[in-house]
């Protein structure tokens, strides 16, 4: 009896165990055979992280085809943000290899996204020395400037999102960035102890690759405006530096230079060739002169008597002791107390609406963002003393281009153009857009400029403007010194000064202007300051290949 339980129980657990192991076979087979290829892809699944593909973003090239900007491929590194156990502990260690302070990663880490972008650009032999838990590394577009400091301000720069913030970059975007699109990466260990996301070969969407812009800059110009800008900041003590370089007949701009320029880790900043605003002195003297010349006054009559003039009420005097002048002279030696006379004998309705010719008080239109208009006061409802002020440039505010483009117009026999510095968008190699071109207005006769340009060119030879001559080269010019502003009051001792040249004079190329900020006494006059640097821009300019069979 016993024997028979025994054997019952053993034959029970035996079909219990049989049945058991049955049914573990069948669900391996079910899952490891039936299922096999649904389990494989959630397990991938799970290992893999959907981001988006940038798009390549076009090249950006000076006129002569050098490279300004490119994208080139190098690893971006991301935070998983689950995978960071202590966000201080990884910002010490992400700070210690160069990625920024510590503080400043510690805020990065605190976003809310799941993955979180650290840095851009770095190379493959610094990701190999990285070793911290939770940081991935992708190999992304990265925006490489070659000249690096050299015209940033003017090429601009992109934003975290590689999006344009500043310049070119931000002027064409649309065209320079092309469209991104999106793929799942999968994560895949190093030896260096961080994972690498590397791009699924199922499911993806290429990015479409963006055009590239050819600039009418030309980078040898750039670069020797560059280095004489930074040689007279350094020399003069000035805040800041500015030049820009444009073909009188075309309007192209050749070199546009702020000192000091753009700096990404210093933050934003305009472009103050197009964006500072300032009283320009005796540059300004260009308008009335013209205004002067069209209404048919002689240059040679004699304006004042002596240095000094009452009008509106109020006296004023030249800065030194000279005898009486002529129109001609009052220009060429740069007299205040003669142009109020000036300002007076066309009246402020003609001056107003000359000013308005040139373009005073609106946007030159060129294709950069950010530009301001100045501000030119409506002298037909103003009092006597604004007539006299702004006769002689002050009362009255410009930025560098805009009075740069008024000397522009004089050079062009009485054309004035809108400044461009596109001048072709290329796709695949094929050229899909081309600038030209483009006349805003006629503003006076060539003979009223070419009467006025004569006198400027004595301006050098043996006025305010010797400074700026060259003995091979002929150039036609005006000096401007002026008081600087600051919170709506004029600062004693502080200046501004600058000069605009037009060469070969008399068959004009080129209008080059200098504007110095914050000029500090005693060396504040544009003779000793604008001038020279002009002068030395110039004379390298004259003598590069390409150039120099124009000139010499």
């Amino acid at each position: 009896m016993g024997n028979k339980l025994f054997m019952g129980k053993a034959k029970l657990l035996i079909i219990l165990f049989v049945g058991l192991w049955f049914l573990v076979f069948c669900r391996l087979f079910y899952l490891q055979v039936v299922r096999s290829e649904e389990m494989s892809r959630q397990t991938e699944e799970k290992k893999l992280r959907l981001l988006a593909i940038e798009s390549k973003r076009g090249n950006i090239f000076d006129s002569k085809g050098r490279v300004l900007a490119a994208d080139l491929k190098m690893f971006t590194l991301y935070a998983k943000k689950s995978n960071i156990v202590n966000p201080r502990n990884t910002a010490k260690k992400l700070s210690e290899y160069g990625f920024g302070s510590e503080e400043r990663l510690l805020e990065l880490l605190g976003d809310k996204a799941e993955f979180i972008r650290i840095a851009r650009g770095i190379s493959d032999s610094v990701v190999k020395e990285i070793s911290v838990p939770g940081v991935y590394a992708v190999k992304e577009w990265y925006r490489f400037y070659p000249s690096r400091s050299l015209g940033r301000t003017l090429i601009g720069s992109l934003d975290w999102r590689r999006e344009g913030i500043l310049g070119v970059e931000r002027q064409y975007n649309r065209i320079l960035k092309g469209r991104d699109g999106w793929a799942y990466f999968l994560e895949v260990p190093r030896r260096s102890g961080i994972n690498l996301l590397k791009r699924s070969e199922n499911d993806y969407k290429d990015a479409s690759e963006g055009c590239d812009i050819y600039l009418t800059i030309d980078l040898d110009i750039q670069s020797i405006m560059n280095q004489e800008l930074k040689a007279l900041k350094e020399r003069s003590g000035a805040a800041q530096v500015m030049g820009i370089c444009v073909a009188v007949k075309t309007g192209e701009v050749l070199a546009m230079v702020n000192y000091p320029e753009f700096d990404p880790n210093k933050g934003w900043r305009l472009n103050a060739c197009t964006a500072w605003e300032f009283e320009p002195g005796s540059i300004f003297k260009l308008i009335p002169a013209f205004s002067y010349i069209k209404e048919g006054f002689s240059i040679r009559d004699t304006l004042v008597d002596s240095t000094t003039i009452e009008f509106g009420g109020k006296l004023f005097r030249d800065a030194h002791p000279h005898p009486a002048y002529s129109f001609r002279e009052s220009l060429i030696y740069s007299s205040n107390a003669n142009f109020i006379a000036v300002g007076e004998k066309i009246g402020k309705k003609e001056f107003y609406n000359t000013a308005r010719l040139f373009g005073i008080g609106c946007k030159s239109g060129i294709d950069l963002p950010v530009e301001y208009s100045g501000k030119l006061p409506h002298l037909p409802r103003e009092r006597d003393i604004r007539l006299a002020t702004v006769s002689f440039g002050q009362g009255v505010s410009v930025t560098p281009l805009q009075i740069l483009m008024a000397y522009q117009a004089v050079a062009n026999d009485g054309i004035l153009l809108k400044p461009r510095v596109m001048k072709s968008v290329v796709k695949n190699g094929r050229v899909i857009r081309r600038s030209g071109r483009e006349v805003i207005r006629r503003i006076g006769s060539p003979e009223v400029c070419d009467t006025l340009l004569d006198i400027l060119n004595d301006v050098t030879k043996k006025g305010t403007a010797i400074s700026a001559s060259l003995p091979l080269v002929s150039i036609a010019g005006k000096t401007g010194t002026a008081w600087k502003i600051e919170e709506g009051s004029y600062v004693k001792g502080k200046y501004i000064s600058s000069f605009i040249g037009v060469f070969p004079y008399p068959e004009p190329e080129f209008v080059l202007g200098v504007f110095v900020d914050n000029v500090e006494y005693p060396y504040y006059y544009a003779s000793e300051t604008a001038c020279p640097a002009f002068r030395e821009i110039t004379r390298r300019i004259v003598t590069l290949k390409g150039y120099r069979e124009k000139f010499l």
